[in-house]
């Protein structure tokens, strides 16, 4: 939830200001992790673009796109800039190899991140004697892994502009692939809409619950 519906009279006060954390979160935190991650990857494979560009590092104030920033306070949806990758430099596979494992360490890098978010949230369980402070600190970690968890699902989304298309699009037809990205600035804006509207929260929600379950699994052992 942001501004739109605090000062339309339909949110309180506490559930904006949890709203404001996840754009935190998202902003500085998800986003650079992301692209840092991208661009990473793209630099092992060959490619100095990321580098060169100055976009290869975690601070987030290089990262935020102010229009996006601005449509995640309001509306809860946004972007980050661009991190420039070309893919013709990534000599050492070739071009369909590096795209699509670029388009993988999108997703898995926010998996990776909620993973190392909920260790983090259990080992301070362990060491940090029972308080409200930390009550607080561990439900502000554990809600940024789920926030990551689910971000990293929503660019599983098989359409253009997701890293879920890039994955896809050696085994569609070829004109299937043409006429997808002929069409890639309505379908967005379709994906768009079913998001504001909430039509894919349910979907979304029940594949990155059930990564999250996975990943408390695999920490069952911190307790």
């Amino acid at each position: 939830m942001g501004l739109i519906e605090y000062f339309a009279g339909r949110g309180e006060l506490i559930t904006v200001l949890l709203g404001f954390f996840s754009v935190f979160v998202i902003l500085f935190l998800i986003f650079p992790f992301r692209a840092y991650a991208r661009g990473w990857v793209a630099t092992r494979l060959g490619d100095d673009t990321p580098e060169s560009s100055g976009m290869l590092t975690l601070n987030p104030l290089v990262h935020i796109d102010p229009m996006g920033a601005l449509c995640m306070c309001l509306c809860s949806i946004g972007w980050s800039k661009y991190m420039p990758i070309s893919l013709n430099r990534c000599r050492k596979v070739t071009i369909r190899k590096a795209a699509v494992l670029i388009a993988l360490t999108g997703p898995l890098s926010l998996i990776i991140l909620a993973l190392i978010l909920i260790i983090i949230t259990k080992v301070l369980m362990l060491v940090v004697p029972p308080s409200a402070a930390l009550g607080y600190v561990r439900a502000g970690l554990y809600d940024a892994a789920t926030i990551s968890t689910y971000l990293a699902v929503l660019n599983l989304i098989p359409v253009p502009s997701f890293d879920g298309y890039v994955l896809i699009q050696g085994l569609l037809p070829r004109k299937t692939a043409i006429a997808m990205e002929q069409n890639s600035r309505i379908i967005n804006f379709i994906v768009f809409v079913l998001l504001i509207s909430g039509a894919l929260s349910y979907p979304l929600s029940v594949v990155s619950g059930g990564i999250m379950w996975l990943l408390d699994l695999m920490t069952i052992w911190l307790g």
